[in-house]
């Protein structure tokens, strides 16, 4: 049986939507909306094999969310936002989520933790963004690299890595599968489709990057925690990449 490449698509975000509180139904919905155009609940419903009454509290949680627009009356019709303002949309929850958990979790809970076990969650500018790289490639044992950005792959980024190649045999690469990264001898690289950002982990600093607006921005943080956590993402995606 040939497979759906949308549903395929929607089955890899959706471990990671769920994150956010995004459900695979409000992916769906969205989705459908976006390549097929308006329609009503009941169309919905009908196309996507849910129920009528649930597929209304799935609309109205998109409304909120600001993903889609109701239009009209009797019966009205829903459509899409545009893709590139939903990203944008995705992209400041993220911000925010990240925001609440360093106020709800990191916090408080470093302040039960001894003064001499200090860290830093930093926020990184643009033109900070290359400098932080080199500094944490430079420092770093054990590092990862993703790779999603063409403008982040800048000759002097890529002889960097070479440079961190003979001194560190576990470093790995996944590179976005339409950026070309020259052949470096002895270099793990693998390539995925659909990455979701870039960044650069070691055995004790994450700086993770994202575009918003044509712009790179990132986050540092030597927090064992999220350093955990951003490993424990990537090796996933290493095992998903080719």
């Amino acid at each position: 049986m040939d497979s759906n490449p949308l549903e395929d698509t929607l089955a890899r975000v959706s471990r990671f939507a769920s994150i956010l509180g995004i459900s695979r139904a409000e992916l769906r919905i969205y989705s459908t909306l976006l390549l097929e155009g308006q329609m009503t609940a009941r169309q919905l419903a009908e196309r996507l094999g849910i129920s009528y009454t649930k597929i209304y509290s799935l609309l109205t949680k998109l409304e909120e969310r600001g993903w889609i627009k109701r239009l009209g009356k009797k019966p009205a019709v829903y459509e899409a936002i545009p893709l590139r303002d939903l990203w944008a949309s995705i992209k400041k929850m993220i911000e925010i989520k990240v925001d609440e958990f360093e106020k709800e979790f990191i916090e408080p809970l470093s302040s039960l933790l001894s003064p001499s076990s200090t860290y830093s969650i930093t926020m990184i500018p643009s033109d900070k963004i290359k400098s932080t790289f080199y500094e944490i490639l430079d420092e770093g044992n054990k590092v990862s690299i993703a790779i999603s950005y063409p403008e982040l792959l800048s000759e002097d980024i890529i002889q960097a890595i070479k440079a961190k190649s003979y001194t560190s045999p576990d470093l790995r690469v996944i590179i976005q599968s339409d950026i070309n990264i020259p052949e470096i001898s002895g270099l793990q690289i693998r390539k995925l489709s659909n990455m979701f950002g870039s960044g650069l982990i070691t055995s004790t600093a994450v700086l993770l990057i994202i575009k918003n607006a044509d712009k790179l921005s990132g986050l540092f943080s030597n927090h064992k925690y999220i350093v955990d956590i951003a490993t424990v993402y990537f090796n996933h995606l290493w095992t998903q990449a080719k």
